[in-house]
């Protein structure tokens, strides 16, 4: 969240297999409501984990704004490494 400005024009969908409990904790928490380009929901049907073959969390598909695969990561990302994922997207336009 100590970055949460260099992503205001980035839509960041979080999805969670956890207890509708819990990811409203997660919501309050972190104040996501204040952000509109953040949407946070539940997965209550397991979907996401076998569609995009998920080993480790948390999993990160970057997108960009036509809806084509940027990249993916597993695990714990650096702000700087996402935010260059989407520059270099960017840069090839």
């Amino acid at each position: 969240m100590a970055a949460v400005d260099k992503f205001k024009d980035i839509e960041i969908v979080m999805a969670t297999y956890q207890p509708f409990g819990e990811m409203k904790d997660f919501n309050e928490r972190y104040h996501l409501a204040d952000h509109p380009n953040f949407k946070i929901g539940r997965d209550e049907k397991f979907f996401l984990v076998p569609y995009y073959r998920i080993h480790n969390l948390p999993y990160l598909a970057l997108y960009d704004k036509n809806g084509d695969l940027i990249t993916t990561f597993e695990g714990t990302q650096k702000t700087s490494t996402l935010l260059n994922a989407f520059d270099q997207k960017k840069a090839e336009e």
